[in-house]
């Protein structure tokens, strides 16, 4: 059985591709796209990082309805992909036609032509989209067969996912008034990541499992204890003493909901392969620790494999008291360029134990291991803002204008303000 492919591209990249592939509505247009390959368990993804447009003077046959391109133009891409190890895509249009486009005769003539030559200079994958107006269709072709490709387009509100049919299931009547059959089937598709099952963690997974997301991966290497009982939703002094995992009480919030949700415990942490390998089979991840390493990896997923990721933290040691929740995808500021992370912190929390204890003892690092504050409802307002956030940008329920990457709450008014920083780099 073939793996399953998904090709994933950055909004502004994408758009810029779009654009230039429609920007003769008479004729047909082309382009050669490159792209990382990943494989994550039976998902073989294709990160879109870089694309050439055909010059004028490449093209052998222009029309409005078939295209031919020097054999030259190709053998350069194929050249770069294998230089580089990347996937090739190959991507032309269809401007007259208004629907979701499909590939034409001439299309598969031309690819049947076409792609063996490329795989004898370059044993990569090689994908083949079309474009028009209406919409995109892609194909991967292994073997001399085309198979279907899923081209997800990581958006600023968003994910576009594939196609989706609708979910009937009763129990979610009241939520289907308010985001739509289509909004609540599409809820049913997501993989959802949650990294952290502590305060901020809990609520989120119990809030996704009542929405009834598909499948939820939660990462979370720590046990229950004391301390916890105070903010940790679904938490009893049994699971304290028993020593239960907090990936646990993800698996008994289902449960006992009795929902189709499924639960994929990792209690491992952020930075074993097993957890970064799930996770990046997910279609949104939510960031929920307490420390800055897990956020400086999250972060680098988010922008380096276009996976989008929202980032939850509280903060009730200052004088701004309240919490923020942070859009990450490609094309926004990410985590340094909002100064939400510290070169040094990060540093610290990846020393081995006692490197740490002996840069203490001399005075080189204070207070690393301060449990900060922490309160029940706080945790609830910031996870709440962060599962809506999900909710208005993926189904559109809260309506189409642009959101902000950026919502900060504070308890000294009960206000959330709204900001989308620019990029720093």
């Amino acid at each position: 059985m073939s793996a399953e492919t998904v090709l994933r591209a950055p909004e502004p990249l994408w758009e810029a591709v779009r654009t230039d592939l429609l920007s003769t509505p008479e004729m047909e247009r082309a382009a050669v796209g490159f792209a990382g390959i990943r494989r994550s368990g039976s998902v073989r993804q294709l990160l879109f990082r870089d694309w050439t447009p055909v010059p004028p003077d490449e093209y052998l046959v222009q029309l409005g309805y078939h295209l031919e391109v020097s054999p030259v133009f190709w053998a350069r891409a194929a050249k770069r992909c294998r230089a580089d190890n990347e996937a090739m895509v190959i991507m032309h249009s269809h401007p007259r036609d208004r629907e979701k486009p499909r590939f034409s005769p001439s299309d598969d003539s031309g690819e049947k032509n076409l792609i063996p030559k490329i795989h004898a200079r370059a044993d990569v994958p090689v994908a083949a989209i079309v474009v028009s107006p209406g919409g995109v269709t892609g194909r991967l072709i292994e073997d001399g067969s085309p198979k279907d490709l899923d081209v997800r387009i990581v958006a600023s509100r968003g994910l576009q996912p594939a196609a989706i049919g609708q979910d009937q299931d009763v129990t979610f009547d009241r939520q289907v008034r308010a985001l739509g059959k289509d909004g609540q089937a599409l809820i049913r598709s997501l993989r959802i990541g949650v990294v952290g099952m502590g305060g901020l963690g809990s609520h989120v997974v119990q809030q996704l499992t009542h929405l009834g997301i598909g499948h939820v991966t939660v990462v979370a290497p720590d046990h229950v204890t004391a301390p916890n009982l105070s903010r940790l939703v679904g938490a009893t002094r049994r699971d304290v003493w028993l020593r239960r995992r907090k990936t646990h009480l993800a698996s008994r919030i289902t449960r006992r909901l009795g929902g189709k949700t499924r639960i994929t415990k990792i209690s491992q942490p952020l930075i074993a392969p097993a957890a970064t390998g799930h996770l990046l089979g997910c279609d949104l991840i939510f960031g929920c620790t307490d420390n800055q390493l897990s956020r400086t990896v999250l972060n680098t997923i988010a922008f380096q494999f276009y996976l989008p990721g929202i980032d939850l933290g509280v903060e009730l040691q200052t004088a701004s008291m309240g919490g923020r929740v942070t859009w990450l995808s490609p094309g926004g500021a990410c985590l340094w360029c909002m100064g939400v992370l510290d070169p040094e912190t990060v540093r610290v929390e990846q020393l081995p134990a006692a490197l740490r204890r002996h840069e203490e003892a001399r005075g080189y690092i204070q207070g690393t291991d301060e449990p900060a504050p922490a309160v029940i409802s706080i945790n609830g307002v910031i996870a709440s803002l962060g599962v809506t956030e999900m909710l208005a940008r993926l189904t559109g329920f809260a309506g189409e204008s642009s959101r902000s990457s950026l919502l900060l709450y504070r308890l000294t008014d009960g206000v959330v303000r709204r900001a989308s920083p620019a990029p720093a780099f």
